[in-house]
């Protein structure tokens, strides 16, 4: 009897365990343990000194093309001795683990793990901590271009309002007023001066779930699966923005 065909599928964490231990030649007394599913799947992989992240994206969801690209700007920062979670090669040199699973195929990475904690209330002092890190990102990442998306006005804009009338009606108020505001923006980009110099690759999905914080207020930055070009002031308003939903008194940000 032929197993019948799924959409996604969740890989056993016993057998992908047993897959990068043996591929990364890891300790044998490691565990492997599922973190969460969404667009990619989290596992740990740890043992009493040791902790990596084995990160599962989802069958066609990012091309090996697009993850090359994300490695490559990873292993750059981290030449540069920034604090961001890096791909570790497996025991051949290779960053990308091809698996077969019931959808399709499927791509595997390892990162290193990001100590310290998820901080959801931030201080002023560790928001200043976080900025600093993306200007250093910024500073090596302007000017320059990566073989992905260009967040522009009709991405972030056109192209995602056209995404979202296919389950919602555009008599919605909301879906009046994403309407009305995303014209406003779009003018707003075009009318901009904007150097070339303000312009490079941007991460464009920092905030508190997506960095850890140490007892020393010490940023490590992670999960960089959105990253593109566009304008660097792009990963800022992104902060903001998701600092103005998380935090209760609107009025401090």
């Amino acid at each position: 009897m032929s197993s019948f065909p799924v959409t996604s599928s969740t890989l056993s964490e016993t057998d992908l365990g047993n897959f990068i231990k043996e591929k990364y030649n890891f300790n044998e007394n490691s565990e492997c343990k599922l973190f969460r599913t969404g667009v990619n799947h989290t596992y740990f992989l740890s043992n009493t000194e040791t902790k990596i992240v084995v990160r599962v994206y989802c069958h066609q969801w990012r091309t090996k093309i697009e993850i090359e690209q994300e490695l490559e700007l990873l292993k750059v920062l981290q030449n540069h001795n920034l604090s961001i979670s890096f791909p570790i090669p497996d025991k051949d040199g290779n960053y990308i683990q091809e698996i077969n699973a019931p959808e399709g195929l499927r791509y595997a990475v390892v990162f290193s793990f990001a100590e310290g904690e998820k901080m959801r209330f931030m201080a002023n002092k560790t928001c200043s901590a976080i900025g600093s890190l993306m200007a250093k990102i910024h500073n090596i990442t302007a000017t320059k271009k990566i073989d992905r998306v260009n967040y522009n006005s009709d991405i972030l804009l056109n192209k995602s309002y056209d995404y979202l009338k296919s389950y919602f009606s555009e008599d919605l108020d909301e879906m009046k007023y994403l309407k009305e505001i995303g014209a406003k923006i779009s003018r707003n980009f075009e009318e901009s001066n904007i150097s070339e110099n303000q312009k490079g690759i941007v991460h464009l999905d920092i905030w508190y779930d997506n960095l850890s914080v140490n007892s020393d207020n010490e940023i490590t930055i992670f999960d960089f699966d959105n990253c593109g070009n566009g304008l660097l002031i792009l990963d800022i308003a992104y902060f903001f923005k998701q600092l103005f939903f998380i935090e209760s008194d609107k009025k401090n940000i």
